[in-house]
């Protein structure tokens, strides 16, 4: 804590070495200055600095401690409390300056105080260790710190019982070590609080006023200590420490409830402002950050006032002697009171800060009535001859059976990778409508007629066990990233994007892959697993007006996005199916497809790729894919680029709107709209999809981490721009679902 640059093991040696040769030094000191000097005080300061260089607050996730062994520890806390807590002391007693200036000794009635107070935090902390929980850092540090504030009370009770075995200078040892202990924890309770504090952009205070803040609070015992041979000196110092001390505490008490307050003000905006899922998240935020403030409220003003009076309890004592005799006995109980009471305050606030008494109950992830008055989508046969319907369900189950195995990707990426497949491919920057046009159409032509390439690549139908919802402006490399996260068991696939560009990343991930049987799995992307030149290799589909935004977005994928050179068009002679009416069409079964596979593959699942932009939940046809799979109950995975695009797109999010999806043409749109019985409860449904599936809550979360999700929810709220939306070329429309 108090070398905060040093490495762990060099600033732990340096500590104990310092330690060491102090309290030799104080030693010596007592010796040559006798009970009365600074001695004892400075013995005391330096044993408490041996609790401040074994533990070190953030200095790494600690192993779970077996059970046997915090029920063994346990009874030892609780065995000494009582010891400390019941013994028959002589009459605790406290010094006095009589009228001649002698120290003399004086009775105080404190004993049911320190009594209650021990006990109290001592069942707080014991009830700490009890309660399991994954292991945590900052639970760790808190224990500490809770630790650290029993033994501040049971020193300050081993004060009491030297003054009354009139052993002035064990007493003073004491003393010096249980305030040094208390200022060592209060600075302990400073840094757990900011780490928490740095999640709600906070402006950080330096560790080094943090330093200087405890350096001021126990270096008032030495301080006090002068003022047996200078009154007025011991007095000036002590005062201007304790009001150092109390001048940091109370600044960085009102700059942490400020942000606090204008973090609730904003929480408290967006409620109004969405609904759904963002909205209980925000109202969950809110509840933690009220909750916070309250309980944050209570430790920095009881720690204030506290020390305050103390602090003027001490001022009387020594600046008005007189004054001071006659209700000596009462204010030195008071004082008592005071430095107990705080310790306990602190002491439950740790507990209820960490997480491990309290946690705050997260937001319900189903919403009333969503499940009932959303069924899903309506089917394509509802719209067709009865003629068709047969024609229509064989299509369907023919589409099906077009998986594919992640091994037959993993080639098909190596080939792109070696350039001969297709020249322009630039694996960091090519679209997956780049790769079809120039890798998937031209690589699954067969003669002058054209079939799906997954045809090509399995030698008999694959009934896959995933289906990939996925957006063509986004990169191949994420497309295929996003695929081998879920089946590496990863929450986002940046990293493997990354990993994805170079061939010994490459071959890294396929011996991942190999290691956890994965190579078989099997996924149904449209790109592979549709009949691309039975629809769109020939052409774009209709021009729209040019000069307008929809032309621009036509007009894109016209063209490679690395080489920004037009595309051949395919002149194969394989029939066209664009007709949404069409029994025959590939493009328009994808809600019926998942209804047969849920039924047909045991272990089905969805798996949603979305895009750094999240444009995929703002086309339509994606979009009705997600609900429909939803409303069958078959288990989504969402994955997406990294958290961090989460919360720059959190706005967008928040507002979901299937009305306000994009379609190749305003005819898949209608038709898509017509499908959907009610929009609001499809809306609502869509929201729930994609905030529930964001993993921010677990059974059990420590205080930092909660406070990590409540600023993220904060930060993202007050978001109301996307800046790192520049290109407006990444929402060009999906060519497989025109």
């Amino acid at each position: 804590m108090w070398l905060p640059q040093v490495p762990s093991l060099r600033r732990r040696f340096l500590g104990f070495a310092i330690i060491t040769l102090g309290t030799v030094g104080s030693l010596v000191a007592l010796q040559l200055s006798g009970a009365d000097g600074p001695g004892p005080w400075m013995l005391g300061l330096f044993a408490a600095l041996l609790l401040a260089v074994i533990h070190v607050p953030e200095s790494g996730v600690v192993r779970e401690v077996p059970l046997n062994c915090r029920w063994a520890f346990c009874v030892a806390i609780a065995l000494l409390t009582l010891y400390a807590a019941t013994y028959p002391w002589h009459q605790l007693t406290f010094w006095h300056h009589a009228e001649d200036g002698t120290l003399e000794m004086r009775a105080a009635n404190d004993r049911w105080i320190m009594l209650f107070g021990l006990v109290g935090m001592a069942m707080v902390y014991i009830l700490c260790i009890l309660k399991r929980h994954p292991p945590s850092t900052y639970t760790h540090d808190a224990k500490w710190c809770m630790f650290a504030f029993l033994l501040a009370t049971i020193f300050y009770q081993c004060f009491g019982a030297g003054s009354g075995y009139h052993s002035s200078g064990i007493g003073a040892a004491f003393l010096a070590l249980s305030v040094s202990l208390h200022g060592i924890a209060l600075g302990w309770v400073m840094i757990l609080f900011q780490a928490r504090m740095r999640f709600f952009s906070f402006t950080s205070v330096s560790q080094l006023w943090i330093f200087i803040m405890c350096g001021a609070f126990i270096s008032s015992p030495l301080l006090d200590a002068t003022s047996v041979w200078s009154r007025s000196f011991g007095l000036v110092a002590f005062l201007i420490a304790r009001f150092v001390f109390l001048g940091i505490w109370m600044t960085y008490s009102v700059i942490a409830c400020r942000a606090i307050c204008q973090g609730l003000h904003a929480l408290s905006v967006e409620s109004r402002r969405v609904h759904g899922a963002p909205q209980r998240q925000a109202l969950w935020a809110a509840e933690v950050l009220r909750t916070e403030l309250f309980l944050g409220a209570i430790l920095f003003i009881t720690t204030f006032i506290s020390w305050f009076t103390i602090n003027c309890i001490r001022f009387v004592e020594l600046r008005y002697p007189d004054e001071y005799q006659r209700d000596a006995t009462s204010l030195w109980t008071f004082a008592s009171f005071l430095r107990c009471f705080d310790c306990l305050v602190n002491t439950v606030d740790l507990a209820l800060f960490s997480g491990i008494l309290w946690q705050g109950s997260p937001p319900e992830e189903e919403l009333d009535g969503c499940s009932t008055s959303h069924e899903g989508m309506a089917s394509m046969l509802d719209f067709l001859d009865a003629s068709d319907r047969a024609h229509y369900t064989a299509k369907v189950q023919e589409l099906a059976r077009r998986g594919v195995h992640l091994s037959a990707l993993m080639n098909f990426w190596e080939e792109l990778l070696d350039g001969h497949l297709m020249p322009s491919f630039d694996p960091c920057r090519s679209q997956t409508n780049d790769v079809v046009r120039q890798a998937i159409i031209p690589s699954s032509r067969v003669g002058d007629r054209g079939r799906a390439l997954a045809e090509l690549w399995e030698e008999r139908p694959v009934l896959p066990q995933n289906m990939v919802t996925h957006h063509w402006s986004n990169s191949f490399a994420h497309l295929l990233g996003a695929i081998l996260a879920d089946a590496l068991k990863m929450p986002s696939y940046a990293e493997i994007a990354e990993e994805l560009c170079t061939p010994a990343g490459v071959a890294s991930l396929s011996t991942k892959l190999q290691e956890a049987n994965q190579l078989g799995a099997t996924y149904w992307v449209c790109a592979v697993s549709v009949n691309q030149h039975a629809s769109i290799c020939g052409g774009y589909g209709p021009e729209p007006p040019e000069g307008t935004l929809r032309w621009v977005e036509w007009d894109a994928k016209r063209h490679d996005s690395v080489s920004s050179q037009r595309f051949e068009l395919c002149n194969c002679q394989e029939p066209k199916r664009l007709s949404h009416c069409d029994a025959a069409c590939e493009l328009n079964k994808f809600d019926d497809m998942i209804c047969f596979l849920s039924h047909a593959v045991s272990d089905f699942g969805h798996l949603i790729v979305v895009d750094q932009h999240f444009d995929v939940l703002y086309r339509a046809w994606c979009v009705a894919e997600i609900v429909e799979g939803n409303a069958l109950h078959v288990p989504a995975k969402i994955k997406v680029f990294s958290q961090n695009a989460v919360d720059c797109n959190y706005d967008r999010l928040s507002l979901l709107d299937v009305r306000q999806c994009s379609a190749s043409s305003q005819d898949d749109k209608d038709f898509i709209l017509r499908k959907i019985g009610d929009i609001e409860a499809f809306n609502l449904k869509l929201q729930q999809l994609v905030f529930s599936s964001e993993g921010l809550f677990s059974d059990w979360i420590d205080g930092k981490e909660r406070s990590r999700l409540v600023g993220r929810i904060w930060r993202r709220s007050t978001c109301r721009t996307f800046s790192d939306l520049e290109d407006s070329s990444s929402s060009s429309t999906d060519t497989s679902r025109s």
